[in-house]
C-alpha cells in the first residue's frame, strides 16, 4: 500500500471515529436531557400528589402558615369608654405574639393537626353538629388566627367584645372554636355569617386563638380550585412522563 492509500484510510479512518464520537456525543446528551426532564417530571408528580395527601390529613383546608389573618371590620367592647384596639394575628405570623399566646396558637395548630375528629375537641360543638347532621368527616379547618387586644388605658380587665371578622373565604361555614386562656377549645355558638357571606360576626368574652371550621363535602371551601389546579397538574404531569419514556424508548430502537 502507498502512502497516498495509507493517508486516505487514515482520514477515512479517523473521519469515521469522528462521526461516531459526535454520534455517541448526540446520544448522551439526548439521554443526559431525557434523563434530566424525566426527573424534574417524577419530582413534580411526587410533590403535587404529597401536597395534597398533606392537605387532606392534617385537618386543615390549606396550610394556615400561607393565608392572611382576617381584616377586622368592627371591634366593640362593652364599655365604649374602652380605648383599646383589637390585633389580629395569623398563624404564618404567630412567631409575632408574645411568648405565652405564641405557645397557645401551637398547641392549638398541634392539636387541630393531630385529632382524629375535630367534633371531639368540643362537647358543645359535637353536640351542635349531631343536632344538624354534619358529618364530622367532613370538616376542616379554613383559617387559624389569634385575636388580642392592645393600648387600653381605661381596664385591666375586660367583660364582652362584638367582633366582626372578613376572612378569606366563609363559604361552607359550619362554626367557630376558640382556644381559651387555660388552652381548652371552646365553641362559640354565636358566630355568624352576615353581610351576603362576606364577614363573621360574634361575641367573646376573652381572646386567643380562634379557628373557623368548614364542610368540604361541598368541595367548595376556599381553596378546593388550587387542590383541583394542583390536581390537573398532576395528572398532566404523569401524562407528560409517559409521552416521554414511550418516545425515550422508540428513539433508542431507532438508533
Amino acid at each position: 500500500m502507498d502512502i497516498w492509500s495509507l493517508e486516505m484510510l487514515n482520514k477515512a479512518t479517523l473521519n469515521w471515529f469522528i462521526k461516531l464520537s459526535y454520534k455517541n456525543l448526540i446520544c448522551e446528551r439526548k439521554n443526559f436531557k431525557m434523563k434530566k426532564i424525566i426527573a424534574i417530571l417524577l419530582s413534580l408528580v411526587f410533590v403535587v400528589s404529597m401536597s395534597l395527601t398533606v392537605m387532606a390529613a392534617n385537618n386543615f383546608v390549606s396550610s394556615p402558615s400561607g393565608r392572611p389573618a382576617p381584616n377586622i371590620i368592627s371591634f366593640k367592647p362593652a364599655d365604649e369608654e374602652c380605648t383599646a384596639r383589637i390585633i389580629v394575628t395569623g398563624y404564618g405570623d404567630s412567631d409575632q405574639l408574645p411568648e405565652e399566646l405564641k405557645a397557645l396558637m401551637e398547641k392549638a395548630y398541634n392539636e387541630i393537626i393531630s385529632a382524629e375528629d375535630l367534633a371531639k375537641l368540643n362537647d358543645e360543638f359535637a353536640k351542635y353538629l349531631k343536632s344538624l347532621k354534619i358529618d364530622s368527616s367532613n370538616l376542616a379547618i379554613s383559617d387559624l388566627f389569634d385575636l388580642r387586644v392592645e393600648d387600653c388605658n381605661f381596664h385591666d380587665s375586660h367583660v364582652d367584645f362584638e367582633i366582626v371578622l372578613e376572612p378569606e373565604t366563609l363559604k361552607n361555614f359550619v362554626g367557630l372554636l376558640h382556644m381559651n386562656k387555660d388552652g381548652e377549645w371552646e365553641f362559640i355558638n354565636n358566630a355568624e355569617v352576615v353581610a351576603n357571606g362576606k364577614h363573621l360576626k360574634f361575641s367573646v368574652e376573652s381572646l386567643s386563638p380562634f379557628a373557623i371550621v368548614v364542610d368540604t363535602s361541598g368541595g367548595q371551601t376556599g381553596d378546593s380550585g388550587m387542590i383541583a389546579v394542583y390536581a390537573i397538574i398532576m395528572v398532566v404531569s404523569a401524562a407528560a412522563l409517559v409521552v416521554v419514556l414511550v418516545k425515550a424508548k422508540k428513539n433508542s430502537i431507532a438508533e
